[in-house]
């Protein structure tokens, strides 16, 4: 039952274009980011301008812009009537009712919900066209933690009984939790309050949700989502992978 959780069963693909569909999840590194390579005009909506500029760190701004390209690169790629749509022409807004981030796409009555996670510079973006149950989470792998501190704090006993069974597994342990958590909140749209003492896995069962993890990069990720679907992902090296779909200098 464990090995459900704690294996690495999420497969990481290179990025292949042709392989990329409405079900799938792209990662980048965005700490490459020189925003001197980017016309921000052209690919950002002006209400995203707006929030990029109100980002105090460069890594804040790296990783708002990295996510919002990913995402429009997906409706691009994966709408043929978007295809020819101008970047800054599609915008992403947070809607507090649903708790979702929503794309609003210029002059139709499109809109598609998404799903983003970042960590340490590390970013993922999805979309969720259908508004099925699906969440993802990134978390940086750090080994400098009180983990069992920290558990007993916030985690469930058995789930500290898991985390404190072991100090070779105790990190790794504590960071798939977490990103399951974090995935599960988001693919049921509950507050991660909510699901920070009650059993992970108890909650994953009796939501009838798949749950995939693993370790790349550093990063524990964990995709949450009905079984019905099967989720994909893949890394991008270099955001000039997607300058089929952009004017990137």
């Amino acid at each position: 039952m464990l090995n459900q959780y704690f294996d690495q069963y999420l497969t990481v693909n290179p990025f292949n274009a042709s392989e990329i569909n409405a079900q799938s999840l792209l990662l980048l590194n965005a700490e490459s980011i020189n925003f001197a390579d980017f016309a921000l005009d052209n690919l950002l909506s002006p209400f995203e301008q707006a929030v990029i500029e109100r980002r105090k760190s460069s890594k804040a701004k790296q990783e708002y812009l990295a996510t919002r390209l990913l995402l429009k690169f997906l409706v691009k790629h994966c709408f043929t009537e978007f295809a020819d749509t101008p970047a800054h022409h599609i915008s992403s807004e947070f809607d507090e009712q649903s708790s979702k981030l929503l794309l609003h796409i210029k002059n139709t009555n499109t809109v598609l919900s998404s799903c983003l996670s970042h960590s340490n510079g590390f970013v993922g973006a999805a979309l969720n066209i259908e508004r099925v149950e699906f969440g993802f989470d990134i978390e940086k792998v750090s080994l400098k933690r009180p983990f069992a501190k920290l558990a007993k704090h916030f985690y469930h006993q058995q789930e500290v009984d898991l985390i404190t069974q072991t100090e070779q597994c105790a990190a790794q342990r504590f960071f798939r939790i977490w990103t399951l958590k974090e995935a599960l909140a988001k693919a049921t749209s509950r507050p991660i309050a909510q699901l920070l003492s009650p059993h992970v896995f108890t909650e994953l069962a009796t939501a009838n949700l798949n749950a995939k993890s693993t370790i790349f990069e550093g990063f524990d990720i964990s995709i949450v989502n009905k079984k019905s679907t099967d989720w994909q992902c893949f890394y991008i090296t270099d955001l000039q992978q997607l300058s089929s779909a952009f004017e990137l200098k």
